[in-house]
């Protein structure tokens, strides 16, 4: 059980400011202290030093106008009925504590909270004594720029300083009311969206209802109780002491529920007792927040307090609450009674009674002192269960856990550590941090935050550290890393650490740190055989409230032992990608033999595939390459490479040595020449011949490998080649990689991470570059490496205009449409006139150009259907028995593009590009 990180700061005694609709906020050290000399410095400001008032009951008087406008904002800002709370959650006391007329004691208390109304006074309220309007509007800025800093506050503060930048024209001797309408109409949408209280009271009761209903929606879901929403909006009434349903209720809620609120109210009130509700509600809230909804909890309580306060202040603003009996105080007093560190000390049972013989499985494991489930929630791990039966054994060393698992991914290393920590029940769920969190920080902020997590989490907490070795072995700060880690387990010598790495993930780190490895208990996971697979299928019908036949789960764990992975599609993550498909199919086939809609649902051999496709790319690729128009050149020399691999496997089968090749290739050519479909074409072909593991493409750019800043580009590039593992990576306009006027630009270091990479992988990835002919020849002069890496060049040629017109046809074919007659040749012509060069379209220009008749020719319909429906109603209108009506299109004319439809000839060429690129 754990409280989400973001509100983990309520269990703290740190400075604290918690506004509901924002969340806790650490105050910065000396920031309310230079806040209230900002505040001084402009109440002692030659312009307002003579603007006072008699008239404030909290403020030492004569109170400055600028403190009292102030005051009023700091009772605003947070929200109308908005909850505020925390340990320093008493801003007008804090930050004007010399300016009040009786000033209490400062509490510390975390469960202190308010609810204040904060009504919104214009500028020109307090400060109306003002020698002038311009100067109020310009002092009520000032008090809320003094204001900067409060993070909860800023948002609305900020939506304010725009609303008095730009005030509206009005008289400044208006009545209050009057002035605050021309206020609230000049607001413009993004201010009103920031503080809705500009609304007015019967907007902003319609703004508080909705979030309330959501909150109370998504709490109910939490903790189901049987209460209908209008029940629940009638007990807030009473709740908040009101004597009737307010008619304003009927706008925010809408007639129907206004009218059964009405109905009710009178029987709801007749029994409801205010103090019975508090004490259910506390009860409903806190079974809803053990359940983990913690922030639905807080923003049902927001909305309430703001409900109520707004219902009591109609007709006018909110106003603060009265008589309320909203269990606030008593959620944040549950909430650290439940979720605070507590100290633990052993019952004498639970060692006395481990010990116990019994029966059975469980009994096996109460003698070793691990739970008896966690063996078995491992699949086919014996190394990683083994571990954990160890670490959990109850030796009574008061040893630390320290565990290194590697495996491939979807092994089940997340789960095992997820295991440990439930089994180590340490008061806290475990913390978890990535190697993402590292990647490209400076070396000062990569070791803060090492020593923030480990400060945390020793004695009371599991650290999971996922990515271990990606992190020591980062070329920037990866050493330092690993020494720091080093020294924080000496440090620390109660830190329990889970390290997840990757499939020889332990050799990495030794390389880097050989001692630090041998701080662990160095654990492997490995891929799931058939049997594996079965049980994980298994386990994910059950999830999903099936099961299948002994053979279909025998047939569906030799299925995806057969699957290539793709991308993170692999190992355990297959079993559900299956059972999803699998059960559908199984629920069709049930229904369509009659079976009961509730009955379970059962899935047999036939519901499995013949095969699961990953990469979901059916079709006879070399057919669709061979269909494709044009780009002859391009299919003789994939038709050489089909050829090459069918040769090596009869020269394998023959038992004659063979020396796998390097299949990396460029691919040069204008755009639209076909290079990203023939890619992908590629990595189908690839794995039909099993050259491949699954064949998919992954399309990159520059911007996908080179990073922003030191140390960050490398594992960019690693983790692109990773998704493209199994298949083909087709980096376009790859010359970008060198071609920076930059200095220091990190696309060499892109590239030479690369081809480590291809070279390592040669054996599963193919790397396509692509680009411009002459840009692609100076980006493989630009590495020594390169050439080699790319033996095959393939240039796509340009498309002929008769090869385009077929592109534009195929186009139209495939999107319903069929071309007149006379079309091509009118398509022709536009062609002829067309300026060739190299960034001429091709076939990316036919499909802008099918956009542009598509458009058109949906116009010239569209007018034609209207003026044959006001015809027909012109008719009877007039009862003339005139002519036959237009006709409207028939379903032949909404289908078949005329040359009208298609873009006018342009009498300048070079505005071709302009207009249809």
């Amino acid at each position: 059980m754990r409280l989400p990180e973001h509100l983990e700061l309520l269990l703290t005694d740190e400075p604290v400011l918690d506004v509901y609709s924002h969340g806790p906020w650490r105050v910065p050290d000396g920031l309310f202290e230079e806040i209230a000399a900002r505040i001084d410095g402009l109440a002692a400001d030659p312009r307002a030093v003579a603007l006072t008032t008699e008239e404030h009951k909290l403020l030492t008087l004569p109170a400055s106008l600028v403190t009292a406008e102030i005051f009023g904002m700091l009772a605003f800002l947070p929200g109308g009925g908005a909850i505020k709370a925390g340990s320093w959650s008493q801003l007008p006391e804090r930050l004007l504590y010399r300016h009040l007329s009786g000033p209490g004691p400062l509490s510390t208390r975390m469960t202190r909270w308010d609810a204040p109304g904060g009504r919104w006074r214009p500028p020109v309220d307090w400060l109306i004594e003002a020698p002038d309007r311009g100067l109020a509007i310009e002092l009520a800025r000032d008090c809320l720029s003094v204001l900067e800093g409060i993070e909860p506050l800023e948002e609305r503060r900020k939506a304010l300083l725009r609303l008095y930048d730009d005030p509206p024209e009005c008289e400044i001797g208006l009545p209050k009311q009057e002035l605050r309408e021309h206020w609230h109409a000049h607001a413009g949408d993004d201010i009103v969206a920031a503080v809705p209280e500009l609304l007015g009271p019967v907007g902003y009761l319609e703004w508080v209802c909705a979030g309330l209903l959501a909150a109370f929606e998504r709490v109910l879901e939490a903790a189901p109780r049987d209460e209908s929403v209008e029940v629940h909006l009638l007990h807030l009434l009473l709740q908040g002491s009101m004597e009737h349903v307010p008619a304003e209720l009927a706008v925010a809620l809408g007639e129907d529920r206004y009218g059964e609120l009405r109905q009710r109210f009178a029987a709801e009130r007749r029994g409801f007792k205010a103090g019975a509700w508090q004490e259910r509600t506390r009860a409903w809230l806190a079974e809803a927040l053990v359940a983990g909804a913690a922030d639905a909890c807080r923003g049902w309580l927001d909305m309430a307090m703001r409900f109520i306060a707004t219902v009591q202040g109609l007709p006018g603003d909110p106003w603060f609450p009265k008589a309320e009996w909203i269990p606030v105080g008593q959620f944040q007093t549950d909430l650290r009674r439940l979720y605070a560190p507590r100290r633990r000390v052993v019952n004498p049972l639970t060692e006395t009674l481990r010990s116990v013989p019994g029966e059975g499985a469980g009994a096996a494991g109460a003698a070793r002192g691990v739970r008896p489930d966690i063996a078995s929630a491992l699949v086919e791990q014996p190394e990683a269960a083994a571990a954990l039966a160890e670490l959990t054994g109850g030796t009574g060393t008061g040893a630390p856990v320290r565990l290194l698992l590697a495996g491939p991914d979807g092994t089940g290393k997340r789960d095992a550590a997820q295991e440990l920590g439930r089994a180590l029940a340490l008061g806290r769920d475990p913390h978890w941090i990535t190697e993402n969190l590292f990647a490209g920080q400076r070396l000062p902020d990569a070791v803060a935050r090492l020593h923030a997590d480990a400060r945390d989490c020793a004695g009371d907490r599991l650290l999971v550290i996922d990515g271990l070795d990606g992190i020591v072995a980062d070329p920037g700060n990866g050493e330092a890393l690993a020494a720091e880690l080093h020294r924080l387990l000496a440090v620390h010598p109660d830190l329990h650490l889970v390290a997840l790495c990757d499939a020889g993930g332990e050799e990495r780190i030794r390389e880097i740190n050989p001692v630090l490895p041998q701080l662990f208990r160095v654990a492997r996971t490995r891929p799931f055989t058939a049997d594996g697979h079965a049980e994980l299928f298994r386990r994910a019908l059950a999830a999903r409230g099936a099961r299948g036949t002994r053979p279909a789960v025998a047939a569906a764990g030799a299925l995806l032992a057969a699957t290539p992975p793709m991308q993170t599609l692999r190992n355990a993550r297959l079993a559900p990608h299956l059972a999803d498909q699998v059960v559908a199919a199984a629920r069709a086939r049930q229904e369509a033999a009659g079976t009961a809609p509730d009955a379970e649902i059962v899935v047999r051999k036939q519901d499995l595939p013949a095969a699961l496709d990953t990469a979901r790319a059916a079709g006879n690729p070399l057919a669709e390459l061979n269909d494709l128009t044009g780009l002859d050149t391009v299919k003789h020399e994939i038709a050489l490479l089909v050829a090459g691999t069918h040769a090596a496997r009869l020269r394998s089968e023959n038992g004659l040595k063979i020396t796998p090749p390097t299949r990396h290739m460029v691919f040069t050519g204008n755009p639209g020449t076909g290079k990203t479909m023939v890619a992908r074409l590629l990595g189908r072909i690839y794995k039909r011949l099993g050259v491949l593991s699954s064949g998919h493409l992954v399309e990159a750019s520059r911007a996908h490998l080179v990073g922003e800043y030191i140390g960050q580009t490398a594992p960019r590039t690693r983790r692109l080649v990773e998704r493209a593992l199994g298949g083909v990576l087709f980096i376009d306009e790859a010359y970008t990689l060198t071609q920076s006027p930059l200095k220091g630009d990190y696309g060499h270091e892109a590239i030479a991470e690369l081809v480590k990479l291809m070279e390592d992988h040669r054996e599963d990835l193919v790397v396509v570059v692509a680009g411009y002919q002459q840009e692609m020849a100076e980006f493989l002069a630009a590495n020594p490496g390169l050439d080699s890496r790319f033996p095959k060049q393939i240039h796509f040629p340009d498309y002929s205009d008769d090869e385009l017109i077929t592109v534009f046809g195929q186009l139209a074919a495939a999107d319903g449409f069929e071309l007149a007659a006379g079309t091509e040749e009118v398509l022709r012509a536009m062609l002829r006139r067309a300026p060739r060069g190299p960034s001429f379209g091709n076939g990316r220009l036919m499909r802008n150009m099918l956009d542009v008749a598509v458009a058109n020719q949906a116009d010239r319909v569209a007018s034609a259907a209207v003026h044959a429906r006001k015809a027909v109603q012109g008719a009877k209108a007039g009862g003339e028995e005139g002519g036959e009506p237009p006709a409207a299109p028939s379903k032949e004319d909404l289908v078949t593009l005329t040359a009208d439809d298609l873009p006018p000839l342009l009498d300048h060429p070079e505005e071709f590009f302009g207009l249809y690129l």
